[in-house]
């Protein structure tokens, strides 16, 4: 109590409230209890680690479904226990990166961590864009996870209701950012395409009629779905020829989506119209769309 009372005499303007507010701002570093686990998977690239322990787990996700130069991220566990179905949450993977907002919505739950809310960035200067493949950089080559940028990172963290921020010591990123791509890689050698001509692509197909496909998707919002106030977001991929034509289409569900049919599939086979990729000469090449299907109440 003595070194209390000097320290308030000594700087009487200092309330000492701010400085035990300012301790309890200090970040709780949660160490890992399992290694990364990454699963090759035939729909998507998934690593997966567990931080903390017994009853106080949290578990976190990285995820691609398609080539992109930053991972999507799910979260859930005892870092975000108190989050509402919708709130905001402060997120960083630092020290590398600056934190920024992001407005979750619950997406899935885990049966042993409760439930889960999802991201699709890791950067504060990067919009949360719904269409995953956009050309940015004008450079050939499909995106692709920056290791520079995953050894920078060496824990997340997440900050909510002005609360003690919960930091996730992750390690440096760098070599599974690596895994990552290799696994996509992969992934994309299975959807039937040569990775070393996608290599050279420069652009990628863009549909002509969007608009029009979108109106078609939002009128067979599915009845049980719909019956039950049941939301869900999906990941769509459409194979397009060098003609621009779709030649086959696939869904992912990012979240639980049993009541779901493959209702856009249906619509971008039927009417779509692509621009078709193009390699760094201009030339039409056969490569993919991806966009997200947001099914909203």
């Amino acid at each position: 109590m003595w070194y209390k009372t000097l320290l308030v005499a000594a700087v009487s303007f200092l309330p000492l409230t701010s400085v035990e507010a300012a301790d309890e701002q200090r970040p709780l570093e949660i160490a890992p209890s399992t290694p990364w686990q990454v699963d090759f998977g035939e729909a998507r690239c998934r690593a997966a680690r567990v931080f903390g322990e017994d009853e106080e787990q949290t578990i976190l996700f990285l995820e691609q479904y398609s080539p992109r130069d930053q991972p999507r991220w799910i979260v859930a566990g005892e870092a975000i226990k108190d989050l509402g179905r919708s709130h905001r949450l402060d997120i960083e993977f630092g020290p590398g990166n600056a934190s920024f907002e992001e407005e979750l919505e619950e997406t899935i739950r885990f049966d042993k961590f409760g439930r889960a809310f999802r991201g699709s960035r890791i950067r504060k200067d990067e919009p949360d864009a719904d269409e995953e493949d956009a050309d940015k950089n004008n450079e050939p080559g499909l995106p692709r996870l920056d290791i520079a940028e995953g050894k920078a990172i060496e824990w997340v963290q997440l900050t909510r209701n002005k609360r003690q921020p919960q930091r996730l010591m992750t390690g440096s990123l760098g070599q599974l950012f690596e895994i990552l791509n290799t696994c996509m890689d992969d992934l994309v050698s299975t959807w039937g395409l040569d990775l070393e001509a996608q290599s050279r692509r420069l652009t990628a197909p863009k549909p002509k009629n969007l608009s029009q496909i979108a109106l078609r998707i939002q009128k067979y919002y599915p009845s049980k779905a719909e019956q039950w106030g049941i939301q869900a977001d999906l990941s769509i991929r459409v194979m397009v020829d060098s003609e621009g034509r779709a030649t086959e289409c696939k869904i992912t569900n990012i979240t639980l989506a049993e009541d779901f049919d493959d209702r856009p599939c249906t619509e971008f086979m039927r009417v779509a119209e692509f621009e078709p990729a193009r390699d760094s000469h201009g030339n039409p090449m056969a490569s993919y769309y991806v966009s997200s299907i947001l099914y909203r109440m």
